[in-house]
């Protein structure tokens, strides 16, 4: 070979030599691209698993606070059920002991006229044994 040639072939495998040089670099830069790629995704998937965490102690949560109003709503309940019990009792004891008064009342003003009208039929008894025994003591004189 002439030294142009060898020149040119010695230019050529330089030439190529630094291709092949080039091709690992872009080689890199893809594995180097993909690599990436693969962080963003992984990052991505970590993102989304501590969303989906976090939408669950969110449902959570809300579950606890309905379960908190409910427990509330029915403890509010009783104590009202509880006071109108306890409000119905009083007046049931008031109507009642209104109304043993006035049966009381009304035995005690019974019990009187009974009484008066005993009194006055032994009155009108012993008026009439006296005029009886008065005419039967005259009729035998």
């Amino acid at each position: 070979m002439s030294d142009a040639e060898q020149i040119f072939v010695a230019g050529k495998e330089e030439e190529i030599e630094q291709k092949a040089k080039k091709v690992p670099k872009k080689a890199e830069q893809a594995v180097d691209f993909l690599d990436k790629t693969q962080q963003r995704a992984a990052a991505a998937y970590a993102a989304y698993i501590e969303a989906q965490r976090q939408l669950e102690e969110a449902y959570k949560e809300q579950e606890r606070q309905a379960d908190g109003a409910y427990n509330e709503a029915v403890e509010r309940a009783r104590k009202a059920c509880e006071e109108s019990i306890a409000q119905a009792r009083m007046a049931y004891e008031e109507s009642i002991a209104q109304a043993r008064k006035g049966y009381e009342g009304s035995i005690a003003q019974v019990l009187r006229t009974r009484d008066e009208a005993e009194r006055k039929a032994q009155e009108a008894r012993n008026e009439t044994i006296e005029r009886t025994w008065a005419i039967f003591t005259k009729a035998r004189k």
